[in-house]
């Protein structure tokens, strides 16, 4: 469990690393597991891993990667950050992953700064109300590879989760209109040892700096939320019931639909 002065400083900056998170065998595992993978595209399925991108310049996403072997399967309570996970949620609810996938990424490539205590929506972008913790949204980032400088760090603006203002750089949907994280003033780049985690509230305004360097930058990332946020008794809809409503009602039901490996 964290310090009185570790938790003072995640409520402050809105960020912790836990040093040597993952030991060097399990990182040579799920190292040699993508040295092993085949040539992959975009779109394609690789078993019940979703090759995926958000955007091109920010790399390929291997979604889903808990469907990927025990080596990842692990990594879902890892005693290393599974109690801090769940410190931080809040004693009033527990966790559930909402995302789950690896990010490679060559040279040249960034994703842009996004996020920050600004943007108006249901959740408590804080981290803190009346005397608990209640974070909404948190963000585990482990490298399988050294990320120091040039080699595409995760920047953040510390404290920026209670920020009631955009950044000036920002465009108007918390995203950064052009250019890696490094251009943005009072970014701060995280480095990190392969086997290091990073945990932060993602409300935080983040993104990463440009990869300068030759090689790939590989990255675990696993996003948390408060169970609240899925079905309280775990309905699923019938295809009867999706196939009569509207494409309105339909959201409402439905609001993600699953996203499935093709039937062979």
């Amino acid at each position: 469990m964290p310090t009185p002065m570790e938790e003072y400083l995640f409520d402050l900056h809105g960020y912790t690393v836990i040093k040597g998170a993952i030991d060097p065998d399990h990182l040579r595992a799920m190292n040699d597991f993508l040295d092993a993978l085949p040539p992959l595209q975009i779109d394609q399925w690789y078993g019940n891993i979703d090759v995926h991108t958000y955007g091109g310049i920010d790399g390929m996403n291997l979604q889903n990667i808990i469907e990927g072997g025990e080596i990842f399967e692990r990594l879902i309570d890892h005693p290393a950050w599974i109690d801090l996970v769940r410190h931080y949620i809040g004693p009033r609810d527990r966790p559930f992953i909402n995302e789950g996938f690896i990010n490679i990424r060559g040279k040249g490539g960034y994703i842009g700064v996004h996020s920050g205590g600004h943007v108006p929506d249901s959740r408590n972008r804080t981290g803190r109300s009346k005397g608990e913790w209640c974070c909404c949204l948190l963000t585990l980032m482990v490298p399988l590879t050294d990320v120091a400088w040039g080699d595409g760090p995760t920047v953040i603006i510390p404290g920026s989760h209670k920020s009631d203002l955009p950044h000036p750089m920002q465009n108007q949907n918390s995203g950064i209109s052009s250019g890696p994280g490094e251009m943005l003033e009072g970014a701060t780049e995280v480095y990190l040892n392969a086997g290091d985690a990073l945990l932060f509230n993602d409300c935080l305004c983040h993104g990463s700096a440009e990869r300068r360097n030759p090689g790939e930058r590989r990255m675990i990332i696993f996003r948390y939320l408060p169970s609240l946020y899925a079905h309280r008794f775990a309905y699923v809809p019938s295809e009867g019931l999706l196939a009569r409503l509207t494409p309105e009602r339909r959201a409402i039901v439905q609001p993600i639909t699953p996203r499935r490996p093709p039937v062979k």
